[in-house]
């Protein structure tokens, strides 16, 4: 098992993304915790537009098939703390400017003055100081990898920094902590329509496809209100590409 301690000032797990408004989970998701430890790994998630495997009709970014399989547990550190201290979530507004097309679209052209003729306020959401543990099961090949990543012995096929969501949120701490540790485990929510909801249940992505979205998947998770060392059964996520 491998226990990595992650800690960045900002970040964003993007649950799905609109024109006007971009949220973004209340914590480290899944599919954002596997896509940084194969970045650490030195393992390109990206699947080339011009690799015959690439389907879409369009130049979105696909999964490269064959990625490893492994079994990932989140949580909060507990660092003295007798409750969950999840990271805060914050919101900025920015202007979207496009050139539209087509003689309806945006204000007329003559009144525009030379400028872009259409501007759309868009919400971007966020977080702050984001403190997270990750553990990795089920793969020594993988965690091997994770490893000699952490030390700087990548391969050639590592690209780029680690960040968490976007591409100017970069990632204060992450290193291997010694195991056990204390954590309020993120875990899958299995409860009934009778019983009360659980104190910051949450969805977060487990695997994110870009060519169907109807095969995205996300499950309900909330964070265990007494912090443990022993990962419960119902916080391990079983990752497993197609």
């Amino acid at each position: 098992m491998l226990c990595l301690y992650v800690q960045a000032p900002f970040a964003a797990c993007r649950t799905f993304t609109a024109g006007w408004y971009r949220p973004t989970a209340r914590f480290l998701t899944p599919s954002a915790a596997y896509g940084l430890i194969l970045n650490v790994a030195g393992i390109d998630t990206r699947l080339p537009e011009n690799d015959p495997a690439h389907t879409s009709r369009t130049p979105t970014t696909l999964m490269r098939p064959g990625l490893p399989k492994v079994r990932l547990a989140i949580g909060i550190p507990k660092n003295g703390a007798e409750s969950p201290q999840l990271p805060g979530l914050h919101t900025i507004y920015q202007q979207l400017h496009n050139y539209p097309v087509g003689k309806d679209a945006g204000i007329p052209e003559e009144l525009a003055k030379g400028r872009k003729n259409n501007i759309t306020p868009v919400r971007r959401e966020f977080l702050s100081e984001l403190k997270a543990l990750v553990c990795v099961d089920n793969n020594p090949e993988l965690e091997d990898r994770i490893r000699r990543g952490l030390r700087g012995q990548w391969n050639r096929d590592r690209y780029g920094l680690p960040f968490l969501g976007d591409n100017q949120f970069l990632i204060d701490r992450l290193e291997e902590l010694p195991w056990p540790q204390e954590a309020f485990w993120y875990e899958r929510v299995r409860g009934t329509a009778d019983q009360p909801p659980r104190p910051h249940t949450t969805r977060l992505t487990v695997w994110i496809d870009r060519a169907d979205m109807s095969k995205t998947v996300s499950c309900l998770y909330a964070p265990a209100q007494q912090a443990t060392s022993q990962i419960p059964e119902d916080a391990w996520t079983t990752i497993d590409p197609p």
